[in-house]
């Protein structure tokens, strides 16, 4: 770099020297053409050579958060705190907001209550249950028995009766009328055994299974009514945890929309969190370019706003198909720990789309064009000679050269100007 320096010093006097013969040929009445043919331009050299050259398309995009959550509420109520404002860093489960829960919390206590005496029903019904199950049904079931013997007695009596008084009405030893009274007896001793004989064939194959569902249907009523109190309490109780909100993820307060005591509704967003520790570059590229990139891919991206040195992305999504735009859109995440990037900056990516390898490069600033096309100047023999060239692609400072120039030669890289083809040059100075 001291060298390039001094070369400058030393061609500023060349220079001046040609504006002071161009003064005295305006004065003398000779037209400058001719005085420049006689004079020797002085000029920088650089040898051409063979290098690496990488052609990029940069493309800009916009940033934008890797992640947001829109925390939302899921019941209505008046806001009771908020505890964090905008720009606040949050760690996921850290409480938000609240809601006022009084209401909630008086709800819970009276279903509480409304549980200890369907917990009393319950314990009553299952006692009904063991009854019938139990001494009060053997003892229903002796009394029938009893009753049962004594109508068989009585039974064996009356037909004892009727049978006596049956020989004694064919020996006419009694009326008609007599024998008629006892063969009632008779009638109704057998019909008051069959009803006792069927009361207890009831009892004994229906009565108990009749008394112990009717004592299994009054404990399933009291187990009904105890569990659906006891599933009130368990959703109160949850619509109770409703009331304290907090962050579902890290990340930083991006917006907030309550302030304590305001109402809030289903349909709104009191804060919004972004995870700004990586952001993410969206950029539309075209046909030409998408071919160029691919999942996984690192690539160069500028973002002056949050500084001059450009960032280094990897590509995490490229879309298959172009969108209504006829373009390709392209997902690159960024690393963004120190928090220089914020979402909505402008961005540019910078996308490797030719490369060319070994081939004649020169600086861009030794080129010059007019309307045939463009052309260098070259130094051979302290002559500068005028080269027609075929350029290939650029990389902003150098230029491919596909056609008039060979390596080794002098390419001429300052004063280039004030030549024209043929003109008597001097070489001040090489550069690499």
């Amino acid at each position: 770099m001291l060298a390039l320096k001094g070369l400058k010093k030393r061609i500023i006097p060349y220079f001046a020297v040609l504006s002071v013969l161009f003064t005295l040929s305006a004065c003398s009445g000779h037209t400058p053409s001719q005085e420049v043919k006689a004079s020797v331009i002085p000029v920088i050299v650089q040898r051409v050579s063979a290098e690496d050259i990488y052609d990029y398309t940069q493309i800009s995009g916009m940033v934008k958060p890797r992640k947001v959550a829109y925390v939302v509420s899921p019941i209505q109520g008046k806001v009771a705190s908020a505890c964090f404002d905008v720009g606040d860093r949050v760690s996921e489960g850290d409480l938000l907001f609240t809601i006022d829960s009084t209401e909630i919390e008086d709800n819970i206590r009276v279903l509480e209550e409304q549980l200890k005496v369907a917990q009393a029903n319950l314990d009553l019904a299952q006692t009904g249950v063991v009854a019938a199950s139990g001494s009060q049904y053997e003892a229903k079931k002796l009394e029938l028995q009893a009753a049962l013997k004594s109508a068989e007695d009585n039974f064996t009596a009356a037909k004892q009766l009727l049978d006596t008084t049956t020989v004694m009405l064919e020996a006419r030893a009694i009326n008609q009328l007599k024998y008629s009274q006892v063969k009632n007896q008779y009638q109704q001793a057998l019909n008051a055994l069959n009803t006792a004989r069927e009361a207890y064939d009831l009892y004994e194959s229906k009565g108990a299974v009749d008394a112990m569902n009717a004592a299994r249907d009054q404990y399933k009523q009291a187990q009904a009514s105890y569990d659906m109190l006891k599933l009130q309490i368990e959703n109160a109780r949850k619509q109770l945890s409703y009331t304290r909100v907090t962050a579902p993820m890290d990340g930083i307060i991006m917006t907030k929309e309550i302030v304590p005591g305001c109402l809030l509704s289903n349909t709104m967003v009191p804060y919004t969190i972004m995870d700004a520790d990586k952001v993410q570059v969206v950029i539309s590229v075209t046909e030409k370019v998408i071919g160029h990139i691919r999942k996984g891919q690192e690539l160069e991206i500028s973002i002056p706003s949050a500084q001059a040195l450009p960032f280094k992305g990897k590509v995490v999504t490229v879309s298959p198909a172009v969108d209504n735009t006829m373009a390709f859109q392209v997902c690159i995440e960024v690393d963004n720990t120190q928090q220089l990037i914020k979402p909505g900056m402008t961005a540019r990516v910078n996308i490797l789309t030719e490369q060319r390898d070994n081939s004649v490069v020169v600086p861009a600033s030794a080129i010059l064009s007019n309307d045939t096309g463009s052309y260098v100047y070259v130094c051979e023999d302290e002559t500068a000679i005028r080269r027609p060239v075929t350029t290939g692609i650029t990389d902003g400072d150098r230029v491919e050269i596909v056609k008039g120039l060979s390596q080794g030669e002098l390419l001429i890289v300052k004063g280039q100007q004030f030549l024209n083809d043929k003109t008597p040059v001097k070489v001040s100075g090489e550069v690499n």
